[in-house]
């Protein structure tokens, strides 16, 4: 069963190493390369059976509906991964893995976050999250709320997500809305031999 990492090292700490690809990013890879990285990968093992995504979730305390700063931040604005980072904007360009990867997990702040005054605007997380799964043909797992994680030291003592803050949700080609994901533990950074098995 392969799998792939995608690491955007503005996100601090050790990239695991558990998987059949890693591949780190940083501002200035392009998200096409990335894109076409991940086809590629999948490619040469007929899919990709997970992809985990590790990143900066971009958060903002705009209110897009007024056009107005609000007093706390929400997420839903997309992804820091790359050059041109992962949005609304461009999620089109992971219409390439459409066949090729089965399950997305991004681990990064807030992707699945929607701000009620930012529904219906390109700022609005769960569409973002529901876009990616429709166009990728994906099942896509992410949070509404900021994450915590801890860096870890070394190939030895990789990122460490823990357990998921706040409720999580899945999103796919049937149910671009998302459902919320009871039991989230199974969707876990690969740390060892065992959690890649």
């Amino acid at each position: 069963m392969a799998s792939m990492i995608v690491h955007d090292r503005r996100l601090t700490g050790a990239t695991p190493t558990w998987y059949s690809f890693v591949m780190q990013v940083n501002a200035n890879t392009g998200i096409r390369h990335i894109v076409d990285t991940v086809a590629r990968r999948a490619r040469q093992r007929r899919r990709l059976a997970r992809l985990h995504i590790l990143c900066h979730g971009f958060e903002a305390n705009w209110d897009l509906g007024s056009g107005a700063c609000v007093p706390s931040a929400h997420g839903g604005f997309g992804l820091q991964l790359g050059r041109e980072g992962l949005s609304l904007f461009n999620v089109g360009l992971t219409a390439s893995w459409k066949g090729l990867v089965d399950l997305i997990v991004i681990f990064a702040c807030a992707p699945a976050d929607t701000y009620e005054a930012n529904r219906g605007t390109w700022g609005d997380g769960r569409r973002f999250c529901g876009e990616l799964a429709l166009w990728s043909g994906a099942r896509v797992i992410a949070a509404r709320d900021t994450q915590y994680y801890f860096p870890g030291s070394g190939a030895s003592d990789p990122i460490d997500f823990d357990a998921w803050e706040g409720p999580v949700y899945e999103f796919s080609e049937a149910n671009p809305e998302g459902v919320r994901v009871l039991d989230p533990s199974p969707y876990r950074v690969q740390r060892d031999r065992a959690s890649a098995a």
